[in-house]
């Protein structure tokens, strides 16, 4: 696997990552980045190390049920105490049920919604599926940043 740039425009770079699929035909993944030439480098090292360690995940292939193991693995066990572990692993549980097999990035806004719907049609207190919602929505917000983060 290598990388390579090409300049856009001054300042602004495209970090071409050559890459083989699972039947091993080449894939180009394209990542835009702006700042120096030098900078660009590094950030293409970066990526390079990062797609052959495993660690990098194509975005538009994601799963939400995939997304939220990574989330409870590498944010909640981190930045929470054990019994908050256990209530946003509840919480989660509804989401997985409900949206797991959905891709990512294709979830939209009266998707959640219909969930929030079917949890209180289901007998689901208000308060539970308030707490559902904060999850959720952290475990989005935290797709974001992971998400604005693996491309700049």
């Amino acid at each position: 696997m290598k990388g390579s740039l090409r300049e856009r425009s001054p300042g602004h770079w495209a970090i071409i990552l050559d890459n083989r699929d699972a039947q091993g035909k080449r894939k180009r993944v394209w990542h835009s980045f702006a700042g120096t030439k030098r900078q660009a480098q590094v950030e293409c090292a970066r990526l390079v190390a990062e797609l052959r360690s495993g660690g990098a995940v194509d975005p538009n292939r994601i799963t939400v049920a995939a997304f939220l193991d990574r989330f409870e693995r590498d944010f909640v066990a981190i930045n929470a105490g054990a019994r908050t572990v256990e209530r946003y692993r509840a919480a989660l549980a509804h989401v997985r049920r409900h949206l797991g097999d959905n891709q990512l990035q294709k979830v939209r806004p009266a998707d959640v919604a219909a969930v929030y719907a079917t949890l209180s049609r289901s007998g689901l207190a208000p308060r539970s599926v308030q707490v559902v919602h904060r999850v959720l929505h952290r475990a989005l917000g935290q797709a974001k940043t992971w998400a604005s983060s693996a491309t700049t």
